[in-house]
């Protein structure tokens, strides 16, 4: 029997001081620059989330077989990161829909760079050595994060790297996020013109605390926006520009009011959300698209999403996963390429229990739709350690009621 959570709205209002868990991209990414620099014990505070708390291990321990579970992140970084262990040979590898998501453009930038990389049953095997580096253009890849993994490893090339963007540009603020980060540890980047350039030379350990996570508050948006009498605090928020997904606040801006506060910010849902057709382009935010659809649709709102060319990459097809649910709910929803519309209301207020696919993304952006159905369940509910272990717990104490069953 799969395991499942069934989720019910409070009896009173929507109350609560919620401590975010800390942000795994940026954690991610301190890691990885921590390990290079040699100390990765300068990272703070960088949480319990699966994929970090993976690379974190990995990274200590060393291991000649790394296996990444499914962290496309913590995947596609150590695979950059074991090229320049020179002298030392790793098979990187990962459950199986981990093993099917795109990396060959980042395997073949890395070979034109002289890393040593071969394709096996399993993965791949890394013969780490001291590449050159040099220069290298990526074109519409389907992944920022083939962009991030190279810079990151680029100040241990002997000659630094000259990075060429072209075409379309994904999820560009991760990759603005990545260049801040190597500048905190010492190197010397810059972007100019569609171009990186990174200087060769060693990265220092620095103390690195990290900042709540931005990311795992879009749910907390969207629960505020299906909840007009919410009063939520999330506690260690801060608008410092470093997260791409501080836009939630102006992406929801029309339903829920939030506010900076003393210890991080405060959120509650507005009555101007009954508006006219709602777009947006989500090219530098996908991840924010579960949340906002969701919540759009249960308002009664029609939408238009644009920008999500790799939804059908992630964890999930995203943007098959939420038409079906969108349509369990009895809304209208169809997508075709990176283009997603929508319309509400939700009219079956007693859905079957949903299935996330694997996606903790799904799960938690689901999980708010109990304020306007009569409960929710969700299949498979450890799939949200992935990113927010603590998210069923946080729930329960917004007041919501929150009842596990079935075992694995």
């Amino acid at each position: 029997m799969r395991t499942s959570v069934t989720i019910r709205r409070p009896e009173g209002p929507v109350r609560g001081r919620i401590a975010l868990p800390p942000g795994k991209s940026v954690a991610n990414r301190a890691l990885i620059l921590a390990a290079l620099a040699g100390d990765i014990h300068c990272v703070k505070n960088f949480g319990n989330a699966d994929d970090t708390r993976i690379l974190h291990r990995l990274l200590g321990e060393r291991p000649e077989e790394m296996h990444c579970g499914d962290g496309g992140t913590t995947f596609r970084f150590l695979l950059a990161w074991a090229c320049v262990q020179d002298g030392e040979e790793r098979i990187i590898t990962g459950n199986a829909r981990l093993l099917k998501r795109p990396h060959a453009p980042l395997v073949k930038a890395l070979r034109d760079l002289g890393a040593d990389i071969e394709k096996v049953e399993n993965g791949f095997r890394v013969r780490g050595n001291n590449l050159k580096g040099g220069t290298i253009t990526l074109h519409s890849p389907e992944s920022s994060q083939f962009i991030s993994a190279l810079l990151m490893v680029a100040p241990c090339f002997r000659e630094g790297l000259q990075l060429h963007w072209t075409g379309t540009r994904l999820s560009g603020p991760y990759v603005r996020m990545t260049l801040k980060m190597l500048a905190r540890f010492g190197a010397e980047a810059r972007e100019k013109n569609g171009s990186i350039h990174v200087t060769p030379g060693p990265l220092k350990p620095v103390e690195t605390p990290i900042p709540a996570d931005w990311s795992a508050a879009s749910f907390w948006f969207e629960l505020a926006a299906l909840a007009p009498d919410a009063q939520l605090l999330l506690a260690g928020l801060e608008p410092d520009g470093l997260q791409g997904d501080e836009i939630v606040a102006k992406l929801f801006e029309d339903l829920v009011r939030s506010t900076p506060a003393k210890g991080g910010v405060d959120l509650e849902a507005t009555s101007n959300g009954e508006k006219s057709s709602y777009k947006a382009d989500l090219s530098n935010t996908p991840d924010l698209f579960q949340p906002l659809a969701f919540a759009l649709a249960a308002r009664g709102r029609a939408a238009e999403f644009t920008g999500l060319h790799n939804l059908a990459l992630k964890e999930t097809d995203r943007l098959r996963a939420v038409a079906e649910a969108l349509k369990t709910l009895g809304c209208l929803a169809e997508y075709s390429g990176s283009t997603f519309t929508l319309r509400g209301p939700v009219t079956n207020l007693s859905p079957p229990p949903f299935d996330p696919q694997g996606d903790h993304r799904m799960a938690m952006a689901l999980a708010p739709l109990a304020l306007v159905c009569e409960q929710v369940t969700i299949l498979d509910p450890v799939v949200v350690a992935k990113s927010y272990p603590g998210f069923w717990e946080d729930l329960k104490k917004a007041g919501f009621s929150v009842e596990f069953s079935g075992k694995d």
